[in-house]
This record gives C-alpha cells, structure tokens and sequence, in this order.
C-alpha cells in the first residue's frame, strides 16, 4: 500500500476536489491514480486529502507519496 497527499482545488460550484495543476490543466487525482484509492483524511489547514493507493499506481501517476510512519507522524494514529 502506498500513501498519498494530494493537495486539494476549489472547484467552481465551490468543491473541494483532489487535483494538481500541470501547467494549467487540472489533473483529478481520483481518475489519475486509478481504482483502489481510499481517503483516509481531509485536512482543511493544508489543504490536502491523504489517500492510500495500490503502490503501482501511486508510482506511475507521480503524485506526494508518503510512507506510513511519515503519515502516523503528521497525523497521530491514522494508521493502525
């Protein structure tokens, strides 16, 4: 499993969506990274989603990868 943090867009009926911008066009992260993404947290003071993946598609889609301890450091006991 990989973990993920995806900065979060504020689309224009007001949404927070998972996304990145590559050079000007939105990139969700929900289609980029690929089926088998769970949302583990929202964290509004970022903002950022932090997902885990499936470790292939985390690594093809070049998104904020994390490892379990890092996330377990910036959010106390979010991973068991």
């Amino acid at each position: 499993m990989a973990y993920l943090y995806v900065p979060v867009i504020t689309a224009a009926n007001g949404m927070f969506v998972p996304a990145k911008d590559v050079g000007g066009t939105l990139v969700d992260a929900m289609e980029d990274v690929g089926g088998g993404v769970n949302v583990l947290k929202y964290d509004d003071d970022v903002p950022q989603y932090v997902f885990d993946a499936p470790e292939d598609q985390s690594v093809l889609s070049g998104w904020e990868e994390k490892t379990k301890a890092q996330v377990n450091s910036d959010y106390p006991g979010l991973i068991p």
